[in-house]
């Protein structure tokens, strides 16, 4: 029998339509991965729009989060807050929500601070700026730019109008390269009486220059007051609060989460590490007369589960 002409058996027959469809999968797949590429490339060797499309990122994730981050902490944090006075400076001001639980007279919409001279607010995202300086107006403050860090200073600085008001000044900067270099209108405004902490070093590049920096500016007595997610610690912690009942959670689990989940976390929001010990740092450092620290261990949910807060006033001698 010829058969020349007779199809192989056993090979399936592609429908023309779903070839088609298999092709511009691929297609679309490879034209995919060529602009990750490039685009990882261009980022790679161009940090500094890097550093602004991960500003860009991160103001839009913290738009949403950052209500919900603020009535989480807001039972340990007003306390401390409340006493704060003098000369101030906050590091990583985020939108200023905090900024609301300083001590203040009068009504809503109609505030005023009470016991504040000036405020020094630090904050390196830019696109967080127009907010933090609308919440800061709202606490009762005269709102200025520091010229030598934020481009657009002369226009933004008209809003301090009031001169009955204290002096809120956002900074663009951070204390990371400290002490070789802390932005000059941090350091020519010191002593502080109080510096401020809250849910940010976690994200600095280095957080012993920050603690350094930050009790270096402080004037003798002067307190640091701080909250922050750390890394959880074993169930020989003293500092850890009676809300937690001992043996809810598996503290050697999660605390190997936490690492496991840092690179990845950290990616996408704005350099946070899951497994910082900044409360130890803080208890171990020289320099303070006296230090004050609790540790909040959640159970009610992932992600408190994954962010254990400390939370104190160290004072410098």
């Amino acid at each position: 029998m010829d058969s020349t002409n007779t199809p192989p058996r056993n090979i399936p027959q592609l429908d023309p339509a779903s070839s088609r469809l298999f092709s511009w999968k691929h297609l679309a797949l490879g034209i995919l991965a060529v602009v990750m590429g490039w685009t990882f490339n261009y980022l790679h060797t161009h940090p500094a729009e890097s550093k602004e499309l991960q500003d860009w990122v991160f103001s839009k994730l913290w738009s949403h989060m950052s209500q919900v981050n603020s009535r989480r902490i807001e039972e340990f944090r007003k306390p401390m807050w409340s006493k704060v006075q003098g000369k101030v400076l906050e590091i990583g001001v985020g939108h200023g929500e905090a900024l609301m639980l300083l001590p203040h007279s009068g009504s809503q919409g109609q505030l005023q601070v009470q016991g504040i001279h000036s405020y020094v607010a630090v904050e390196p995202n830019a696109f967080l700026h127009p907010r933090l300086a609308q919440t800061a107006a709202k606490a009762g403050f005269a709102v200025k730019y520091d010229p030598e860090t934020c481009p657009d200073a002369a226009r933004a600085s008209s809003t301090a109008s009031n001169k009955d008001l204290p002096e809120l000044t956002i900074v663009n900067g951070t204390l990371d390269q400290a002490p070789a270099h802390i932005p000059g209108y941090i350091r020519s405004h010191g002593p502080y009486d109080y510096a401020i902490a809250s849910m940010v070093l976690c994200s600095v590049d280095n957080v012993r220059a920050n603690l350094h920096a930050i009790q270096d500016l402080l004037a003798p007595g002067g307190k640091f007051i701080f909250i922050e997610h750390v890394h959880h610690t074993d169930s020989s912690d003293t500092t850890v609060n009676s809300q937690y009942t001992p043996g809810s959670l598996n503290l050697v689990l999660w605390k190997t989460v936490q690492s496991v989940l840092t690179p990845v976390w950290k990616a996408g929001t704005g350099n946070c590490h899951l497994n910082r010990d900044t409360g130890r740092l803080i208890r171990e450092m020289g320099g303070w007369s006296k230090v004050d620290i609790q540790t909040h261990r959640g159970s009610d949910g992932i992600i408190e589960k994954l962010t254990p807060l400390t939370y104190g006033i160290a004072v410098k001698e």
